[in-house]
């Protein structure tokens, strides 16, 4: 899979996960596995309560004031202390099947804590093994240790997000959701999994709608763009390579009365640390590539032309991401082209 993990130590800890030493171990692994997968078949998942058995909830004792969306009350009254065990109700599928990495609900969630706040609507990511693309690793998936095994587990999945969640604070509420934080469950399977509870943002992923379809015209085409490479600049500066940007994984929050676009990264499972400069520069060139085809499948690449070159010659802080998607010629020259109702 390649992945290059962050620091975070998942042989020990809250995300802990005990890698198999033996063709005997991996082979009582392996039988685990298809067991909750027949278990899973006979009786998925449904919407209903989760046994939450441990949590690791997130505690702002000092929250970002710099969110555009409202501070969710169980974390402002939470502020100052952690929520002990949390329950959580599973309500409507959001993204749920095989050979996925996760598991994504609509529900939920109550705090013992805090009973005079009424429960929150959030999105709960249950990252379920048995339904990972490969459920049949061999020892040799397990060669060395987990920084370098080829079979990535739930536990690393999860602290990767986590490590990422707690690295982008600043963004929390804006380019990012808020997170509530993470807990390990046991599912009516049997699986014990580990799960993220977050915001629950309302609005359209980029694979479920093309600009025309959304409404866009130039400005909010604009403002997509500029709010969406902000946010890829935010977090890079943050230390952070997403790694897996991707249409499902950006929501667009759009306003057609004066066209205002926000976009709000999603998934950091497969994240990594942006790495030293010998490599930073490279890794960004990657990631912008792919962004560049995100905006292009939204139908907006020969209508942001115009966008790019006045931003190129603009003082914004990514100004320097921009010129690395220049540099891969994402955009082609198109003459005597111009936005006639762009809004600066």
């Amino acid at each position: 899979m390649g992945l290059c993990p962050p620091p975070v130590n998942i042989e020990s800890g809250f995300f802990y996960f005990k890698c198999p030493q033996s063709s005997e171990d991996v082979q009582s692994f392996r039988d685990r596995l298809r067991a909750y997968k027949y278990a899973s078949f006979k009786a998925p998942l449904q919407p209903g309560h989760v046994l939450v058995v441990t949590s690791y909830m997130r505690s702002y004792h000092d929250p970002p004031s710099s969110g555009t969306r409202e501070l969710p009350p169980l974390i402002q009254k939470g502020t100052g202390h952690a929520m002990t065990m949390p329950q959580l109700l599973l309500e409507t599928p959001i993204r749920v099947g095989e050979e996925l990495w996760s598991q994504v609900w609509k529900g939920t969630m109550t705090s013992g804590d805090l009973p005079d706040v009424p429960s929150a609507p959030v999105v709960i990511k249950l990252f379920q093994e048995s339904h990972f693309r490969n459920i049949w690793p061999t020892i040799n998936d397990f060669w060395g240790d987990l920084e370098r095994a080829l079979w990535v587990p739930g536990a690393r999945l999860a602290a990767n997000e986590a490590w990422a969640f707690d690295r982008m604070r600043a963004l929390h509420g804006r380019g990012v959701p808020w997170s509530y934080g993470f807990c390990k469950c046991v599912l009516p399977n049997g699986e014990w999994t580990f799960g993220h509870v977050m915001e629950l943002v309302n609005g359209p992923t980029l694979d479920m709608k093309t600009a025309d379809e959304l409404g866009l015209d130039d400005t909010g085409i604009f403002n997509l763009a500029d709010s969406l490479f902000l946010t890829i600049y935010e977090m890079h500066e943050c230390g952070i390579i997403h790694k897996d940007i991707k249409e499902d994984n950006v929501i667009i929050l759009f306003d057609p009365s004066n066209q205002h676009c926000d976009a709000v990264l999603l998934d950091f499972a497969m994240c990594t640390t942006l790495g030293p400069p010998s490599r930073m520069k490279m890794m960004i060139q990657m990631e912008i590539k792919h962004i560049g085809g995100l905006l292009n499948k939204l139908g907006v690449k020969e209508r942001g032309v115009p966008w790019l070159q006045f931003r190129l010659q603009s003082n914004h802080p990514y100004v320097e991401v921009l010129a690395s998607l220049d540099r891969l010629n994402w955009l082609r020259p198109l003459p005597e082209y111009l936005p006639r109702n762009a809004v600066w």
